[in-house]
C-alpha cells in the first residue's frame, strides 16, 4: 500500500453518502427497518419481537435499563448477532442474512462499546486502512492493476485529510492509536466509519470513556452527521447526550419496545418510569 505523507495538507470538502434527502421529515421511505426481530442466546432470548425504522438524516436514540437487549439489537442490525426471527432492511433490500462485512459494503456502518483502533498504526494510517475497503485488497488487483492501485492510493489519502479536516482533527493525524485520548479514540473509530460513506450508522455507547469536557464536542460532531443525512442509530445512558442529539427516542425493557416519541414524551411516559425504576 502506498502511504502519503500525513503531514502533505490535501483541502478537499467532506462529500456526504448520496442520499434522497436533507430534511427527515420530508423523507419518503425509512433507509434503515428492523421488523419484528428476535436474537437469541442459548435459549435466551435477548431480543423479542423489536421494531425499528430510521429515516435519512434521523436521529434515534435507543435507550432502556440494562439488559434491556439495546446492544442485542444494534449487533443484529449490524450483523454480528444472527436474527432468530424477523428480517432487517435496508433502502427496501432485506440485509437478514448478510455477512457485518457485506452489510458494511451497502452502506451500514457501527462502532462499539470499546474502541478498536490499530494501536501501532497513526490516525492517519487507521483512517487509510479504512478507505482502501475491498477496492486494492485482491492480490490479482495489486499484480495487475497497480497503477490503478497507486491512484486508488492518493485518492483515499485525499479523503483521509477531508474527514481529518471535517472534524478539526488534523493535529492527531500523526499521533499512534496507543497515544490517544479516549474521546480521540471515539473520534477516530466514528471517521473511520465515514470513510466507507455509510448510509446508516449504528453507535454503541459512543461517550463511554470520552472526557467531559470533550462530550460538547462529539456531541456536536454526531448532529453534524445527522445533518449530512446519515442515518443515527444511537445506544447512551447518558440521556443528556440522547436528549441533545436524537430527533426521536425509543425504549426498550425485556428485549421489547415499550415506548416512541420525543424525548420528553418517552421520559414521562409511566412504563418507562417504571423500567428503569424496577
Amino acid at each position: 500500500m502506498t502511504t502519503a505523507n500525513p503531514r502533505a495538507e490535501v483541502a478537499l470538502p467532506y462529500a456526504p453518502p448520496e442520499r434522497d434527502v436533507l430534511n427527515p421529515t420530508n423523507a419518503s421511505r425509512p433507509v434503515l427497518v428492523a421488523d419484528d426481530v428476535f436474537v437469541s442466546y442459548g435459549g435466551v432470548t435477548a431480543v423479542a419481537g423489536m421494531s425499528l425504522e430510521v429515516r435519512p438524516g434521523e436521529a434515534v436514540g435507543l435507550i432502556g435499563p440494562n439488559g434491556a437487549g439495546k446492544s442485542s439489537f444494534l449487533a443484529a442490525l449490524a450483523g454480528q448477532n444472527r436474527v432468530a426471527r424477523g428480517r432487517v432492511l435496508l433502502d427496501g433490500r432485506d440485509i437478514t442474512k448478510l455477512q457485518p462485512y457485506q452489510r458494511a459494503r451497502l452502506g451500514v456502518a457501527r462502532t462499539f462499546q470499546m474502541t478498536s483502533e490499530f494501536a501501532g498504526m497513526t490516525t492517519f494510517e487507521n483512517l487509510l486502512t479504512a478507505g482502501m475497503g475491498v477496492e486494492g485488497a485482491a492480490l490479482s488487483n495489486v499484480l495487475l492493476h497497480h497503477r490503478s492501485n497507486r491512484a486508488r492510493d492518493m485518492e483515499v489519502a485525499r479523503q483521509v485529510w477531508a474527514v481529518l479536516h471535517r472534524f478539526d482533527a488534523t493535529h492527531i493525524a500523526n499521533l499512534y492509536g496507543r497515544e490517544l485520548s479516549g474521546g480521540q479514540r471515539r473520534l477516530v473509530e466514528i471517521m473511520r466509519c465515514l470513510m466507507r460513506s455509510p448510509k446508516v450508522l449504528l453507535l454503541d455507547e459512543p461517550m463511554v470513556g470520552v472526557a467531559p469536557h470533550l462530550v460538547a464536542r462529539l456531541v456536536n460532531d454526531l448532529k453534524s452527521l445527522r445533518d449530512d443525512g446519515i442515518a443515527l442509530v444511537i445506544v447512551e445512558h447518558a440521556l443528556e447526550v440522547v436528549k441533545e442529539v436524537s430527533d426521536r427516542v425509543s425504549v426498550m425493557a425485556l428485549g421489547r419496545l415499550i415506548a416512541s416519541g420525543t424525548y420528553d414524551e418517552v421520559v414521562r411516559d409511566e412504563a418507562v418510569q417504571a423500567a428503569y425504576l424496577g
